[in-house]
């Protein structure tokens, strides 16, 4: 079934921002730099002084786009109108999405949104069942979803995330609970209206046996899904800026469903961040957001302080930081302590903020020189340098190694015989052995 443009026009209002002007899309990384999406119809801060002076007649910054509602409207209507005469609803709507008509059976995740074609089949399916002649102003909005509305539901089902939201929840909280995942089915196939549903979603075990607190969000969601919708919508650029920072997921799908458990649940900030933290997957090779800057922080500090720490310590000191269950110099202390069990003599210095790396630079440098080593070969867990900085006195107690003993044991090391010193040596005692005898050379 094909929309008008009314339709379109009114369904990717919704779509965008639930009808908040003064919408904010969260800050992504374009092929011209960092950019979010502005508005009630989340037009792109690169797109928006081009546009306003095509649509306008004089451009405008995003900021002064984002506070002239009347702009919106008429820079919206007027570039999707364009796309609707040339492409029609699909390929509009694809481009209003991505920048392309033709992508839009492309299934592709999107950074910070669904995909392409789930963008589109959600525009067109809710589209179906809006008014097509418009209301008689510009940008304005009427949704079938809304309890007093004069519009119906439409005969002909929506897809199941569409009928979801018609009810004023997503998808994914009846996937979750079996008990749940069933009635929906029932409801889907029946084409049960909004009522009919709530009525028999608080008959089921799992609507009893919650708190007080969720079903009241669950039922102001179905009393106003619209409003419930654009709630849910900016949890979702709140959270996805928060994992971004934390280095946690930040697909659409994770996001959305996050956005959904920290409104029913009535997380705080703090509860946020901890569940967020549990997401963080760190690889060696990726290591994003606060949570990856914090690990590199601790590899950086064990590895001065000549402290081995497993792989699995430090993820989970990362989240933990992350999460806020505890510091950088929580952890930061603990690799110290571990530091002063080693090296015992140097824990004075230690307590008083010098690196291990720092107190053993003139036993690194040392043993470059007379073994012809490159400088950044040799680290605090070279065996020969591990065994002097964690040497024992005849009394069994820690003791720093004088420089002249060190320098002497590296002298009876293998490597130094194959020294360019060592030859250098060995010439200059022969040819003194030589010249005590008289003998020229």
């Amino acid at each position: 079934m094909s929309i008008t443009f009314e339709q379109l026009f009114q369904s990717i209002t919704q779509q965008e921002s639930g009808g908040n002007y003064g919408a904010l899309g969260i800050w992504l990384n374009m092929s011209y730099g960092r950019d979010r999406a502005y508005g009630r119809y989340q037009v792109m801060g690169n797109n928006i002084p081009s546009w306003t002076k095509q649509y306008l007649g004089h451009s405008l910054t995003p900021q002064q786009y984002l506070n002239d509602q009347s702009a919106q409207d008429k820079v919206a209507r007027g570039r999707l109108k364009e796309l609707f005469d040339k492409y029609g609803a699909r390929g509009a709507a694809s481009a209003w999405y991505s920048g392309s008509p033709s992508k839009h059976m492309n299934t592709a995740p999107q950074s910070g949104g669904p995909s392409i074609k789930q963008y589109v089949d959600e525009v067109i399916a809710r589209g179906e069942g809006l008014s097509s002649g418009g209301s008689g102003s510009q940008g304005s909005v009427t949704s079938t979803r809304t309890g007093g509305g004069s519009q119906s539901v439409p005969d002909k089902p929506a897809d199941p995330s569409a009928m979801a939201e018609q009810y004023g929840y997503v998808e994914a909280l009846f996937n979750a609970v079996p008990e749940l995942k069933a009635l929906f089915q029932k409801a889907v196939k029946g084409k049960w209206d909004g009522g009919k549903f709530q009525a028999e979603l608080r008959d089921t075990k799992w609507w009893k046996s919650k708190p007080e607190s969720v079903r009241k969000f669950l039922t102001e969601q179905a009393g106003d899904p619209a409003t419930a919708k654009q709630k849910i919508d900016q949890m979702v650029v709140k959270i996805t800026q928060a994992a971004g920072a934390l280095g946690a997921p930040t697909d659409y799908k994770t996001m959305r469903d996050f956005a959904v458990q920290a409104l029913m649940n009535g997380w705080t900030d703090g509860q946020v961040r901890w569940n967020l933290a549990k997401k963080i997957n760190l690889k060696r090779d990726r290591r994003p957001g606060e949570a990856g800057e914090n690990l590199d922080k601790l590899a950086g500090l064990a590895y001065d302080m000549g402290v081995k720490v497993s792989d699995q310590w430090a993820d989970d000191a990362a989240r933990k930081i992350a999460g806020g269950a505890a510091s950088l110099q929580d952890y930061e202390d603990q690799i110290r302590r571990m530091a002063k069990g080693q090296y015992s003599m140097w824990s004075k210095q230690i307590d008083a903020g010098q690196s291990v790396a720092d107190l053993a630079s003139p036993y690194l440098q040392s043993m470059a020189t007379i073994l012809e080593l490159a400088p950044g070969s040799i680290n605090l867990f070279d065996p020969t340098i591990k065994k002097s900085l964690t040497a024992k006195g005849p009394d069994g107690k820690s003791m720093i190694k004088p420089m002249w003993q060190f320098e002497n044991e590296l002298r009876a090391d293998p490597r130094w015989k194959k020294t360019k010193n060592a030859q250098e040596s060995v010439m200059q005692v022969t040819h003194q052995v030589l010249s005590d005898f008289g003998l020229r050379y």
